[in-house]
């Protein structure tokens, strides 16, 4: 069995250029303070395990990442001070019990696309790992480099993109299969997912419960130029 499923903090932005540091530093609880002092988490208290950043330059993302805290890289602020683009996508950790810290951290990215998952597949490993990579092509099956139901989602997504499915589309794919495959052991999945690419982003949040972690849309966010358009903040 799995140890029970944590969950992580996200932010992802996408409107005219910003420097990526607003996503991280900025605000009033910004996902630096979440990193330490997050509000709203359904399980687990801190997201200590690690941290990844994705900005785009000329349609193809960038990343940098660790699995340190967050609040250990000193030069992180002023590497992001430097980057300005108009899609970002941040994540801090809160990893799975079971699920190796190596080689997990968010966001994860494939070509010219880019994805984080807050939320878990109940006992993926044991349970629904194999069926659901089964839905994967050969080509991005080839791909995987770990055992995470996020990976694993991610590539579902990609494959679904790659089949001419919008992004939007190919979250609720991904979000069709997962809760399929989930409702044949009575285990459950929450998925709040974002998919990005160098045009914008799309989300969907939901699941196979009532509950799951918070996430809000803003339009015209203080933090971002005037006119500019969306931006998802976690508590």
């Amino acid at each position: 069995m799995e140890g029970r499923p944590f969950m992580c903090r996200i932010a992802a932005y996408a409107g005219a250029p910003v420097p990526a540091d607003t996503l991280i530093f900025r605000g009033t609880h910004s996902l630096l303070r979440q990193s330490y002092l997050p509000q709203e988490l359904l399980y687990g208290n801190v997201n200590a395990d690690g941290y990844g950043v994705v900005w785009y330059r000329d349609g193809s993302p960038i990343r940098t990442g660790s699995t340190r805290p967050i609040w250990q890289d000193e030069d992180l602020r002023a590497l992001l001070e430097a980057v300005s683009s108009s899609t970002i996508l941040a994540a801090v950790r809160n990893a799975t019990l079971g699920i190796p810290i190596e080689g997990g951290n968010q966001p994860l990215l494939h070509g010219r696309w880019s994805f984080v998952l807050n939320g878990f597949v109940e006992n993926f490993r044991p349970s629904h790992m194999r069926t659901l990579r089964s839905h994967l092509p050969d080509d991005l099956y080839g791909h995987l480099g770990g055992s995470s139901d996020s990976e694993t989602l991610f590539l579902l997504a990609v494959a679904a993109v790659q089949t001419g499915a919008s992004r939007a589309d190919a979250l609720r794919r991904v979000r069709d299969i997962v809760l399929e495959t989930v409702r044949t052991e009575n285990h459950t999945a929450q998925l709040t997912m974002v998919l990005a690419d160098g045009e914008g982003i799309s989300v969907i949040h939901t699941g196979s419960e009532g509950s799951t972690n918070s996430l809000y849309l803003a339009r015209g966010h203080p933090l971002a130029p005037r006119g500019a358009p969306s931006w998802l903040p976690s508590a």
